[in-house]
């Protein structure tokens, strides 16, 4: 599965930010090879959301505002308005659902229940175990 490139990129970020303290804009981007305008917007959403403080000057940078274990994907997702899993049919246009009118609302409603529970219960301290695993 591919995740939207937002959500990737606050991911990368979010696991350099954990591992370096306060880390600049700047140092994600060279360190995780990522567009610094791109990592600015996200790095503004993300704090916006209560996940990333900032601190000004040549020491500061941008913290984890809570422990890894605190964080979820769900909450990533949210944050950077990634909305590439939802599965609910929502959309009133009838472009890509009928809307209400499908008959297969209720199982992308359960879909999307069940979905944003297994979001919730992954957190960035799980993430990061996972990614550590491919060194080995």
């Amino acid at each position: 599965m591919a995740l939207n490139t937002k959500t990737e990129y606050a991911l990368r970020a979010l696991i350099e930010i954990h591992e370096q303290g306060y880390v600049s804009a700047q140092k994600i981007c060279e360190a995780q090879k990522l567009p610094k305008k791109y990592i600015e917007h996200l790095m503004a959403l993300l704090k916006s959301a209560g996940l990333v403080n900032s601190s000004p000057g040549s020491l500061g940078g941008y913290a984890l505002a809570k422990k890894p274990n605190e964080i979820s994907f769900a909450d990533i997702l949210s944050a950077v308005e990634d909305e590439s899993f939802n599965t609910a049919c929502v959309d009133t246009s009838g472009r890509h659902c009928l809307g209400e009118a499908c008959t297969l609302s209720p199982f992308f409603s359960e879909l999307e229940n069940k979905l944003q529970q297994v979001f919730r219960s992954y957190t960035l301290k799980d993430i990061m175990k996972i990614w550590q695993r491919k060194d080995k």
